[in-house]
């Protein structure tokens, strides 16, 4: 016999995802389109810091201040032309030889200096920052973030009706591993 008790948490679940959806939705500064975030620019920020943390515990800066001032000085001067101009980017060149870019949300932007090896002029050197800043404008790390968070509380919600224990591990990612991406060489593209 159909029970309207059994019913309820379905109804709770789809009221409780429309109100997240409703509320996440923002125009990407980039596109002018509708996007799914449920963060606050703040919350991007500091996410961002705390994986600054870990990105410098795993690589360490490259020790050359007349280097890192001279990419910071071409960074801002690509940032400013951004559709996300309002907030501080910090660009920091990493002693690695790995030929890679990339950027964490919050407008924290890594080069290492195996690509910077790479590069003959200014203008490639801003190419990749611009690359960059174009992942932190169209707040790519925050929409996965958002899309990991929903599909979390609909695999809680099929778990919680189907006995599922596994339901809700259903999408996992890694922000900062995400968001890299290598130049060249075939690999992981961005």
């Amino acid at each position: 016999m159909y029970s309207n008790n059994t019913c309820y948490p379905l109804w709770l679940a789809f009221i409780v995802s429309l109100f997240i959806t409703l509320q996440g939705c923002s125009v990407n500064p980039a596109t002018g389109e509708q996007d799914l975030v449920l963060m606050s620019e703040s919350q991007e920020i500091a996410l961002g810091r705390a994986g600054h943390t870990e990105i410098l515990q795993e690589y360490k800066p490259y020790p050359d201040d007349n280097l890192s001032a001279y990419v910071q000085k071409i960074g801002d001067r690509v940032a400013k032309n951004s559709h996300r101009d309002d907030i501080i980017y910090r660009f920091t060149v990493l002693d690695s030889p790995e030929v890679n870019a990339f950027a964490l949300p919050g407008g924290y932007i890594y080069i290492t200096r195996g690509i910077l090896a790479y590069l003959n002029s200014e203008d490639e050197l801003a190419a990749v920052l611009a690359h960059e800043i174009g992942h932190v404008t169209a707040r790519h790390a925050v929409r996965r973030h958002s899309t990991a968070t929903l599909t979390g509380i609909a695999g809680a919600i099929l778990a919680s009706q189907s006995g599922i224990q596994g339901a809700c591990l259903l999408y996992t990612s890694d922000a900062a591993d995400d968001n890299r991406v290598v130049v060249g060489g075939g690999g992981g593209g961005g």
